[in-house]
């Protein structure tokens, strides 16, 4: 299923602000077998190249999801411009509040 930035940008803060849970949402980019994440926290997120040790990127941090979506990201990722490339979302932390 797909979802668009603002939909999934809801649903990541309905999970801090209601709930205070740090969710952490899986990205999968089409053409690339890297897994990419986004966390959410309370004053902050997170975007990180999950992999391997020797492979991950380390979280880059930004103020706001606005700010990350707009932000040249690891990999040469912009979400702004990329966002159709996505073609699987996966986060349990949805799943466990009965979001989707």
């Amino acid at each position: 299923m797909r979802y668009t930035f603002e939909e999934i940008k809801k649903l990541l803060l309905k999970c801090i602000r209601e709930y205070q849970w740090e969710a952490e949402l899986s990205l999968y980019f089409e053409n690339n077998p890297n897994e990419y994440m986004i966390i959410i926290y309370e004053d902050h997120c997170s975007f990180q190249r999950c992999s391997c040790p020797n492979k991950g990127s380390g979280e880059f941090r930004f103020a706001s999801l606005d700010e990350l979506y707009e932000a040249n990201l690891a990999d040469g990722f912009c979400l702004k411009n990329d966002w159709k490339k996505i073609v699987e979302f996966d986060c349990m932390d949805f799943e466990m509040f009965n979001l989707l």
